[in-house]
C-alpha cells in the first residue's frame, strides 16, 4: 500500500460543507493506501486571530473577536455531528479556545508581542481545526486520530519563520505517526507549526501548511504528497489575465520553485525542498472537484509540445540603479552590496549590469524597495558622501513577466519570438535576465503593460497549440 501524505488549505475545510468533502475524499483513499492529513485553520481564521490579537495589543481585551471565533466553530461542530457526539468534540475545541483568551487578556497588559510570544497564537486556527476534521472522518467509518505537530514537527528558534530539523523530525515523526499507520488509523496533524526542540512553539511562516506536508512526508519516507487547494492544478497564465489558459498536467521542481517564486499560485518554494530533496512527487489537486487529474511536480516530465511551459507575472516591483565613476573598483562595491543583502534575507527578483561594469540595477519586489535603499546608504555612506557612487536611482510602477519552461533549455527562437510578441504590443522593455539554468527567461516592463505583456507572451506560445487542440479534438470527432 502506497504512503499518502495529503494537506488540506483553508479553502478545503473553509465550511462544514467542505470539511465532509476533505473528510469523504481522505475516505476514499485510505480505502487503498495508507493515509496521513495534514489540515490548515478554516478559510479565514488566521487572519481573525491577528485581528484579535492586535485589539489586544492595545490594551482591550477583543471579546468580539473572541466571540465570532468561537462562534464559527461550535456552529461548524454543530452541524457536523449528532448532538450524541458534540460534547467530546467541543471540549477539545473549548481548551484551545480557553488558553487563546487567557493568552489575549495577558497581552492587554503587555501591550507588546515578539516573533516568539506570537507563534503561541498563530497556529490556534489548525489546532481547532484538525481535532474537528480527525473526529469527522469516525463519522465515515475511518480512524482519525489527531495529531499536534508538537509531537512531531522539531524546527529551530527562528519564530515567525522557522526550518525543520530534520534528523530530529524523522525521529518524532516515525515514532508517533507510522505506528498510526501501521494500524490502519489516519493521523491528523495541525499544519504550519513546530516546536523547538526545548518544546517552544514556532511557525514556519508564508506557505507553512505546504512546507509541513512535505517536511513530514520527507521524514515518514511517503510515496507521493497532495496538496488539495481549490484549482485543478498548476495553469500555464493566470486566468484573470489569460481566459484560455490551461492546466499543466505536470512540472518539473525547478519549474515549480520558478514559477512560484515570479508571482504564480503554485506552492511556496521552500515547500518543494523537502520532496525534491527525496524525489518524491507532489500533486496539486481540487478538493472542489476530486476526479480532475491536477498537476504532478516531479523531478522529471514528459517533454512538452511547446518549449514555453507557464508565463507568470510580479506586478509590484521596482528597478533600483547604483552606479559607480568609471575609475573605481565597481567589482568590490557590489560585491560587498551582494554581501550584505544575502545576509540580511533580501529577495532580489533578478540583477542586470552595464558592459562597463560600472552600473548594476537591482529589480525588487516593492515591499523591500525602501529597505534596500536604506541599506545601500548605510553601506556606503562614505561613497556616496564623497561620490565615489552616483545618487541611487530608484524606477518604480515597474512589473516583472517571467517565461520559463524546462524544454527552453538549447531551444533557439524563443527569446526571439518573445520579444517580437512583446514588441508588436508597443510595449518597452525595462531590463533582461536570463537563468543560468536556461529555464527561465524574466524581464522588467511598466506595470501598466503587465496584463497586455502577459497575453502576448501566451498567445505567442500557447495559441497555436490551442488551435491544433482545437482541430485535432474536430477531427476525432468527424
Amino acid at each position: 500500500m502506497a504512503l499518502i501524505v495529503m494537506k488540506f488549505g483553508g479553502t478545503s475545510v473553509g465550511s462544514p460543507d467542505r470539511v465532509r468533502q476533505a473528510a469523504q475524499i481522505v475516505a476514499d483513499c485510505s480505502r487503498e493506501h495508507r493515509v496521513a492529513v495534514v489540515v490548515s485553520a478554516f478559510s479565514g481564521v488566521t487572519d481573525a486571530i491577528i485581528e484579535t490579537v492586535n485589539v489586544a495589543l492595545t490594551g482591550d481585551m477583543p471579546s468580539a473577536q473572541l466571540g465570532k471565533l468561537e462562534d464559527r466553530h461550535h456552529s461548524a461542530i454543530a452541524e457536523l455531528f449528532p448532538a450524541s457526539k458534540r460534547a467530546a468534540v467541543e471540549k477539545e475545541i473549548d481548551a484551545v479556545l480557553r488558553r487563546f483568551r487567557e493568552f489575549c487578556s495577558a497581552l492587554t497588559l503587555l501591550r507588546s508581542a515578539t516573533p516568539q510570544v506570537m507563534d503561541v497564537a498563530l497556529a490556534v486556527g489548525e489546532r481547532i481545526s484538525a481535532p474537528i476534521v480527525a473526529a469527522y472522518l469516525h463519522e465515515l467509518g475511518v480512524q482519525g486520530e489527531y495529531v499536534d505537530s508538537a509531537r512531531v514537527l522539531i524546527t529551530d528558534d527562528k519564530f515567525g519563520n522557522a526550518s525543520p530539523d530534520m534528523d530530529a523530525t524523522r525521529h518524532h515523526s516515525q515514532q508517533v505517526l507510522l505506528p498510526m499507520l501501521g494500524a490502519a488509523r489516519v493521523p491528523v496533524v495541525t499544519g504550519y507549526a513546530g516546536v523547538t526542540a526545548n518544546g517552544r512553539p514556532t511557525t514556519l511562516g508564508r506557505g507553512g501548511s505546504d512546507f509541513s506536508a512535505t517536511i513530514l512526508g520527507a521524514a515518514i519516507g511517503a510515496d507521493e504528497i497532495w496538496i488539495w487547494t481549490d484549482v485543478d492544478g498548476v495553469l500555464n497564465a493566470d486566468p484573470r489575465v489569460c481566459p484560455r489558459a490551461s492546466t499543466l498536467p505536470e512540472i518539473t521542481y525547478a519549474e515549480a520553485i520558478e514559477l512560484s517564486y515570479y508571482g504564480a499560485k503554485v506552492i511556496h518554494p521552500k515547500a518543494i525542498r523537502p520532496a525534491m530533496d527525496l524525489g518524491i512527487p507532489v500533486w496539486i489537486k481540487n478538493s472542489f472537484a476530486p476526479r480532475v487529474p491536477g498537476t504532478k511536480i516531479a523531478s522529471s516530465v514528459h517533454p512538452s509540445h511547446s518549449p514555453v511551459k507557464a508565463v507568470s507575472v510580479v506586478t509590484k516591483a521596482s528597478l533600483v540603479t547604483l552606479s559607480t565613476r568609471q575609475n573605481h573598483d565597481s567589482a568590490e562595491i557590489f560585491g560587498r552590496l551582494f554581501l550584505r543583502l544575502g545576509h540580511e534575507h533580501v529577495d532580489v527578483l533578478f540583477s542586470t549590469q552595464s558592459s562597463s561594469e560600472n552600473a548594476l540595477g537591482l529589480v525588487l519586489r516593492q515591499e523591500n524597495t525602501d529597505h534596500v535603499v536604506q541599506i545601500i546608504k548605510r553601506l556606503f555612506r562614505n561613497e556616496l558622501k564623497h561620490g565615489v557612487l552616483n545618487p541611487i536611482s530608484v524606477q518604480d510602477d515597474v512589473a516583472v513577466v517571467a517565461v520559463l519552461g524546462q524544454s527552453m533549455k538549447g531551444y533557439y527562437g524563443v527569446i526571439g519570438r518573445l520579444f517580437s510578441a512583446v514588441g508588436r504590443r508597443k510595449v518597452s522593455v525595462i531590463a533582461v535576465a536570463q537563468g543560468a539554468s536556461e529555464i527561465n527567461i524574466c524581464f522588467a516592463v511598466p506595470a501598466k503593460h503587465a496584463q497586455d505583456t502577459v497575453r502576448a507572451v501566451h498567445d505567442e506560445f500557447f495559441a497555436p497549440a490551442l488551435a491544433y487542440a482545437m482541430v485535432q479534438g474536430v477531427e476525432s470527432q468527424g
